[in-house]
């Protein structure tokens, strides 16, 4: 916990490094200040290679989706949401496409997650 999830779309090739990306993302949560200990933060970038933009526009996107335990209120959400789009923008060279930039939260409902931690040997 918490884990983020970031999708972006395959027209995105050469405008942005995975992991600069992954890093940046992870750099934002960390400096929140929301999430201890740091090793908690899981971040992974998965490309969509079949997408399409309601229009058929040939716009790019990269969406982050931030799932955490609940009982964060509504202003730290929007507060990382906004950290993570600027982050994540920062890492996006430029390019022919518009890109499209999103990040919502969700909560994993703190009464059914589940972790173990298996130590190292």
């Amino acid at each position: 916990m918490p884990h983020l999830r970031v999708e972006y779309s395959s027209n995105m090739a050469g405008r942005l490094d995975g992991a600069s990306l992954a890093q940046a993302a992870c750099d934002a949560l960390l400096s929140s200040g929301v999430f201890n200990p740091p090793d908690s933060i899981k971040v992974r970038l998965i490309p969509v290679e079949h997408f399409r933009v309601g229009s058929g526009a040939d716009h790019g996107f990269v969406h982050a989706e931030l799932a955490m335990l609940s009982g964060r209120d509504k202003a730290t959400k929007q507060r990382l949401t906004e950290a993570l789009v600027l982050a994540m923008s920062a890492c996006i060279g430029p390019g022919p496409q518009t890109v499209q930039v999103t990040a919502d939260a969700r909560d994993m409902d703190r009464d059914v997650y589940a972790k173990r931690l298996l130590p190292a040997t």
